[in-house]
């Protein structure tokens, strides 16, 4: 070969290495994923997704541990629980025993309830007094240290006594021996029996059974139900409860003990990281409802000073499963639904930061490709005769050095609301989407099965489908898609995150004043959102604070040239629909839910609908919202992310 053929050659050689170190693969990747259920600190979580029933959903379980006998009051330390029955003696049994073994200690006469604290019992009768004696041992005599009129409650909490009475009030007096005056702190409306976690006051009503709980420090603090009787997890009259440990125990009419726990399965939070020539991406997928923007926010912040990796190049993406903790602000639903725990939005960050560690820890230099696909899974149930995004799209990760599948980035649109058994409805699971990526990853051999929700904002599975019969059906389209061509992708990571302003059609003063009217008092769950709704709104024009716009939030990530098109709130069909067209040559993913949960994101056909009407028009009353974006909602939205994509 002469001498200008191998120079020629080599040239071709190098042009080839140089264009695959500019434009090929060389990304590192990294996956894992950690729960995100509650744990024992949290007694019950309601369950964001519903409305009704009015009572609320909880993941409160009470599973039966032996037998309590004819018992009228009820306490624990750490270690035992002590109880009072009908025939007025006092009995004591270990905590830890899987069938408790009551132990006679002594007596305790007309008592109407009990507590510990600090290595003593104290206890209050049906004369009106109050008692104390040692919790050791048998036969102590019971010592008088004042009045406690009418008490139906009773429960130590930092070095206080707090009992409850037949005139709704709830009381709180220092434990001294000598008898000082009980001082009002508020209203307890039909308390049964009373405890605390250490923290809060826990108590039971007497006539529907409902848990309700609330702090110490503040006068007349409102209530909080926790829990209420559902038929199945919660399906026992409660007569006596108690706390240690991180459990609530309780006895009931039919004598029975029993203990609390969540009626759950796992829910995760999924990591997927990315880094190419230091350019980062992070793909978060939440098995939850919805998240709020201040809440990303914090999320965000928190991975930036800890990883660096900046805001912008951080995702977070929920499945919107309807059967997860409420993670978000509902101002317009049932109290319970207003506010997340704080705990548990804790116990969210927390997990994220940890799945990131193992993530970025466990990066391997990794070959991404793509491919799209089409699932039947379910229909538009806002108009049934409208086309629905029906795409699913899927990056498969294999190890750079090995060939071997190291993770796989579903997406798919469909509302996760089914359920199958009527104990499904108030248990915490991810729904199908747990089912899929189970399936997925035992047939593909991998735990990395990452799945991002779309736009499904007017999608439902179908009604005849159970979630696992859903995931069966999404998990064998998923699968098929092995058999189809993928593309490699190639190129480097660039990320873009911005906001729109769409102006929106307000809701007038007196339409909220109407609306008030026409619902005010009515008990039903949405008349109650109506009034809730309305005196938000009037609230806001008397203040001069009504909203003029909502705040969309879109983020545009380019891993190579796989484009992910994320856009915020409930997104429904039409825009991924419209995006999918536009960009056919692309290797395109369309998420909505993304970074913000905040309202639904109808067009102009939903806004338009006559009623009934829930994308378009009722949801943006279980959101609180002001007003309906404008009829060219989809115009403004979309002309922004043209702009962003060039």
């Amino acid at each position: 070969m002469s001498t200008n053929k191998i120079n020629i050659l080599n040239g071709f050689l190098l042009v080839l290495l140089v264009q695959s170190f500019i434009f090929g693969q060389d990304f590192l990747v990294g996956f894992s994923k950690k729960s995100i259920n509650p744990d024992s600190t949290i007694l019950s979580s309601p369950l964001a997704g519903f409305g009704d029933p009015r009572e609320g959903r909880f993941s409160i379980d009470f599973l039966e541990m032996g037998v309590a006998n004819n018992v009228v009051a009820f306490c624990a330390s750490s270690t035992k629980l002590f109880a009072v029955t009908s025939d007025n003696k006092l009995w004591r049994t270990d905590i830890g025993l899987s069938v408790p073994n009551w132990v006679f200690i002594g007596m305790a006469y007309y008592t109407t309830a009990i507590t510990y604290g600090n290595g003593k019992l104290y206890g209050t009768d049906k004369n009106n007094f109050l008692w104390i004696r040692d919790a050791d041992g048998v036969n102590l005599p019971w010592n008088n240290i004042g009045t406690a009129y009418y008490v139906t409650g009773l429960t130590y909490l930092n070095n206080k006594l707090y009992a409850t009475d037949k005139n709704n009030v709830l009381w709180e007096r220092d434990t001294s021996t000598f008898d000082v005056p009980w001082t009002n702190i508020g209203t307890a409306n039909f308390v049964k029996s009373l405890t605390n976690d250490g923290q809060s006051l826990i108590a039971i009503s007497k006539y529907n059974n409902d848990l309700w709980t609330r702090g110490t420090t503040i006068y007349n603090e409102d209530w909080m139900k926790i829990g209420t009787p559902n038929g199945t997890t919660f399906d026992i009259y409660l007569s006596n409860i108690t706390y240690a440990n991180k459990k609530l125990y309780a006895t009931s009419i039919n004598n029975k003990l029993y203990y609390s726990q969540h009626s759950q399965t796992p829910i995760y939070a999924y990591v997927s990281y990315f880094e190419k020539k230091s350019k980062k991406a992070l793909i978060i997928t939440l098995d939850l409802c919805g998240i709020n923007y201040t809440f990303a926010l914090k999320i965000k912040s928190e991975i930036k000073k800890i990883f660096n990796i900046d805001e912008n190049e951080i995702l977070i993406n929920c499945s919107h499963t309807h059967f997860a903790p409420v993670s978000q602000k509902y101002s317009c639903m049932q109290d319970f639904y207003h506010l997340p725990n704080p705990k548990y939005l804790e116990i969210i960050k927390n997990s994220i930061i940890n799945a990131i560690k193992d993530a970025t820890n466990n990066k391997t230099n990794s070959d991404l490709s793509f491919v799209k696909g089409k699932s039947d899974i379910g229909y538009n149930r806002a108009d049934s005769t409208k086309d629905l995004d029906d795409n699913i799209t899927m990056i498969v990760s294999k190890n750079h050095n090995t060939n071997i599948t190291n993770g796989l980035i579903l997406s798919a649109s469909t509302h996760p609301v089914w359920w199958d058994q009527t104990r499904d409805f108030v248990t915490i699971s991810s729904n199908y989407i747990g089912f899929t990526r189970e399936k997925l990853g035992i047939i593909k051999n991998t735990n990395n099965v990452q799945f991002m929700q779309g736009c499904a904002g007017d999608i439902n599975p179908y009604m005849w489908d159970t979630p696992e019969q859903t995931a069966n059906k999404l998990t064998q389209d998923f699968n098929n898609l092995f058999s189809l061509p993928s593309t490699d992708i190639t190129g480097e990571i660039n990320v873009k995150f911005d906001s729109i302003a769409v102006p929106l059609n307000n809701f007038t003063y007196t339409y909220a004043v109407n609306i008030k009217n026409a619902n005010i008092g009515k008990y039903d769950q949405v008349s109650e959102r109506n009034v809730r709704w309305a005196n938000k709104i009037i609230e806001q024009y008397n203040m001069g604070t009504l909203p003029t716009h909502a705040i969309v939030y879109i983020q545009i990530f380019k891993i190579g040239d796989w484009s992910i098109i994320a856009i915020s709130r409930e997104v429904v069909s039409q825009y991924a629909i419209d995006l999918y067209n536009h960009y056919s040559n692309k290797k395109l993913t369309v998420l909505g839910y993304s970074n913000d949960v905040s309202s639904y994101l109808p067009v102009e056909w939903h806004i338009n609908k006559s009623m009934p009407n829930y994308e378009g028009f009722e949801s943006f009353f279980i959101y609180g919202q002001s007003g309906i974006p404008v009829d060219n909602v989809e115009e403004i939205i979309l002309t922004k992310i043209h702009s962003m994509m060039q």
